[in-house]
């Protein structure tokens, strides 16, 4: 037992490293919200010497979230939706194998992870086609969520035995019937995973919007941020009580939903 504490207190100090690393980004976003205008500019790395939190009262009002909020949980719910169905149709034949070129659909997908992002080739085929500045030209955009979603339902299909596709096939149960009352709950901890990052790739969006939207009515709750923005300088205290504000629903959510990560992500690899 005492040969292990040294190698436990590293292990521990580690941890509280990495933490600290990652929790700091937070808490300076944090420190400068609650910081007058006059205070952060007289020493930016300071704490804040006063409470002020009228910053995201203000800061709500000037981004106009309000507006924006409703846009980012239609096309959070619309685009994971939509993601991850079509993950899951594509992974399942692909996995066992029903498509002769399943192989090569299967690389080109996972070099797809390692290509440049193809968002201005992307805006091209939208504007071409009379989509551009239009809600259902920017979801298609936001729709796909990359290889990762496909890789892990493909490895996860495979470690499902067969014989529930023989048996559901002699019962002339049908492909979407099977689908949706078998093979998905049987994916739950990994669909829950994949649609938990999808989520947050697409309500951290700004890329995009600023590409494909032009028309405010149709801005996400991130396009807010950019009022901030001035030609000379930057008001960083309500701009991070935005930034608070936007972020905090993610956080929230992740702080309750981590678990369902972990399981999904511990699932699939014991299965590959």
């Amino acid at each position: 037992m005492k040969r292990h504490i040294p190698l436990k207190i590293l292990i521990y100090t580690f941890i509280a490293i990495l933490m600290i690393v990652y929790m700091f980004p937070l808490f300076y976003a944090f420190n400068t919200s609650i910081r007058t205008k006059l205070d952060y500019m007289a020493n930016p790395s300071g704490l804040a010497k006063s409470i002020h939190f009228e910053n995201y009262v203000e800061a709500f009002k000037k981004a106009n979230l309000s507006a924006y909020v409703g846009n980012s949980l239609f096309y959070t719910a619309v685009c994971t939706t939509a993601s991850i169905l079509m993950a899951v149709f594509l992974a399942f034949p692909l996995s066992r194998g029903y498509l002769k070129i399943g192989g090569l659909i299967m690389g080109l997908f996972l070099i797809s992870m390692f290509l440049p992002d193809g968002t201005i080739p992307q805006f091209q085929i939208l504007l071409h086609l009379g989509l551009y500045d239009t809600r259902l030209g920017y979801m298609i955009g936001m729709i796909g969520g990359g290889g990762t979603p496909l890789l892990m339902f493909y490895v996860y299909i495979k470690g499902i035995p067969r014989d529930f596709d023989e048996a559901a096939s002699i019962d002339g149960c049908g492909y979407f019937r099977y689908m949706f009352t078998i093979m998905i709950p049987l994916m739950k901890p990994a669909i829950a995973s994949m649609a938990i990052i999808t989520a947050i790739g697409i309500w951290n969006d700004i890329i995009r919007a600023i590409i494909y939207l032009s028309n405010k009515k149709l801005y996400p709750i991130t396009r807010g941020l950019y009022v901030f923005r001035g030609q000379y300088q930057v008001d960083m205290t309500q701009q991070m009580a935005a930034l608070i504000m936007v972020a905090a629903p993610l956080i929230i959510m992740y702080v309750f939903l981590q678990r369902y990560i972990i399981d999904g992500v511990v699932a699939g690899g014991i299965k590959a």
